[in-house]
């Protein structure tokens, strides 16, 4: 039996943490064991270990950018690899990555003094290239030069779009083999939905109200691109459409300051976090991400599984899941003028919110499942 330790920055709940958890659940038992090292007592952690993954914490493990702490949680990671001695390291997440690669070389060097025949890869997966924020020029280089050695010291690179692996493959002494593009997928059993009626009911959102419901699942980050959607909606003049945002972040309270300001809170309703908030996609008349900057996000996955309509922005990943005018409408990023004429096209017919629906949900079962992703991901593994 082989080990496989996944190593990932935050323990809350987003898309690369939900990507650690897919991967470790499903992992075949008889062969692989999975662990997880992570910083933070988060939802992930919790969810892993109910489902009978042990954990690893690094109290010191986090975002923001602490010499110390990077230090601290770089000997941290040489000392947890060094007494478990898996046979892979799945790195996640751009801080995890770099402090995790470096950690992982010198680990492997000890190991090999005292450790006959011991093998030990690394891979890294890019959850969309975090040099591709609006950041400034010399904090973008900065992060490129970390990512780019992330890729350099490991063994292979996995990439889940085709936007972030076109870069990729512009990047200097690594061999394009270094980098395998495995897109995303969602297990089976994790595709449940609520009826729309039950789905309304739950969340407390008028159930039957007449009218058309816009809704998302978005981290309240400038990433996002929130303000862009509220612009929209305030310069749309439909009475009938509404806006429920469910999600958390730092910058709710001020979107939230901002739909009171401007007197938008009988159109745009925010729910705040939801539990496993999937379910009640079907609340949803039209599912929207405005995004500045993406992989490849679960929710639009989910979304076209659950039949949902889709407007969203054309930024990383996006493109690969919707096909424009096909299977729902790209919008251009920080634009809120694209955003509402998107808006407008859909809502004036039900029959193209309906093609839209069918296209996206056939794609989503026919480009996107999660057994080509694990069986894949396997192989880079063995």
């Amino acid at each position: 039996m082989k080990k496989v330790l996944f190593v990932i920055t935050k323990s809350n709940w987003g898309g690369a943490q939900r990507y650690v958890f897919d991967l470790a659940t499903n992992l075949p038992k008889e062969n692989w064991e999975a662990k997880a090292v992570l910083g933070g007592n988060g939802l992930l952690k919790q969810k892993l270990e109910e489902s009978g993954i042990q954990t690893i914490q690094i109290p010191h493990l986090e975002r923001d950018i602490n010499f110390k702490k990077e230090i601290t949680s770089f000997f941290s990671l040489i000392k947890i690899f060094i007494k478990e001695r898996p046979n892979i390291i799945h790195l996640n997440s751009s801080k995890a990555g770099a402090i995790g690669a470096v950690a992982a070389i010198f680990s492997k060097m000890w190991l090999k003094l005292w450790t006959k025949n011991y093998g030990l890869k690394t891979i890294f997966t890019v959850h969309g290239w975090a040099f591709n924020e609006a950041r400034t020029f010399r904090q973008k280089t900065g992060i490129y030069l970390s990512q780019w050695l992330t890729s350099f010291l490991c063994d292979n690179t996995i990439i889940i779009s085709r936007h972030d692996y076109r870069q990729a493959m512009g990047m200097p002494l690594i061999k394009s083999g270094g980098f395998a593009l495995i897109p995303l997928g969602i297990p089976e059993n994790n595709l449940k939905y609520l009826s729309k009626k039950n789905a309304e009911k739950e969340l407390v959102i008028s159930p039957g109200e007449k009218g058309i419901r816009a809704g998302t699942i978005a981290e309240f980050t400038k990433n996002k691109g929130l303000d862009y959607l509220l612009d929209a909606i305030n310069a749309l003049k439909h009475p009938g459409l509404k806006l429920a945002i469910i999600g958390d972040g730092e910058e709710k309270a001020r979107i939230e300051k901002r739909v009171l300001d401007e007197n938008l809170q009988d159109r745009v309703k925010i729910l705040g976090f939801v539990p496993q908030a999937s379910k009640y996609i079907k609340a949803f008349d039209i599912f929207v991400l405005p995004s500045l900057k993406e992989g490849l996000p679960y929710t639009i996955l989910e979304a076209m599984n659950a039949g949902v309509p889709i407007v969203a922005s054309s930024v990383g990943g996006i493109p690969d899941l919707i096909e424009h005018e096909k299977s729902g409408i790209l919008t251009i990023p920080a634009n809120s003028e694209s955003i509402k004429d998107a808006l407008e096209k859909i809502t004036a017919s039900k029959q193209i919110r309906n093609k839209f629906a069918r296209a996206s949900r056939l794609r989503a079962k026919e480009k996107f499942p999660f057994n080509a992703m694990l069986s894949r991901t396997i192989d880079l593994y063995q």
